[in-house]
């Protein structure tokens, strides 16, 4: 969503993993977050996700990702594999069914955003991620 102004978000050091399975999410978000002047990288499944982040540990700082991310690990999974490789990484689960788990399951300080969803939220939550990192 780029604006008049520019883009929002625009730190040239942010990049974000999503992991989602369903590749018009998957796509419309990597478009969105793209639009605000942040690096992305897509994670059609858990388990790319998992390798992605064993490859490079600290090389993202935000992780975007479905709670049913096609493959195993589940996104509860993937979180806590990132967390363990990059405390400081910020996280936004996405999930049509499991919002009643984020609590027990869930990262701390970590952000839920219920499908159907608006492109704004995913850039709103990673704003608020970014400003709590800073």
């Amino acid at each position: 969503m780029t604006h008049d102004r520019g883009p929002v978000l625009s730190p040239p050091d942010v990049c974000v993993l999503i992991a989602e399975d369903e590749a018009l999410i998957a796509g419309l978000i990597e478009m969105t977050l793209e639009d605000e002047g942040l690096a992305t990288r897509v994670a059609y499944s858990g388990r790319e996700a998992a390798k992605t982040i064993s490859a490079n540990p600290t090389g993202f700082q935000i992780l975007v990702t479905d709670i049913r991310v096609g493959d195993p690990p589940d996104g509860w999974a993937v979180a806590r594999a990132a967390r363990q490789a990059n405390p400081a990484i910020g996280v936004i689960y996405i999930t049509g069914d499991s919002m009643s788990d984020w609590r027990a399951r869930g990262v701390p300080a970590s952000i839920l955003i219920a499908k159907p969803f608006l492109p704004s939220q995913v850039v709103a939550a990673v704003q608020t991620l970014l400003d709590q990192a800073a």
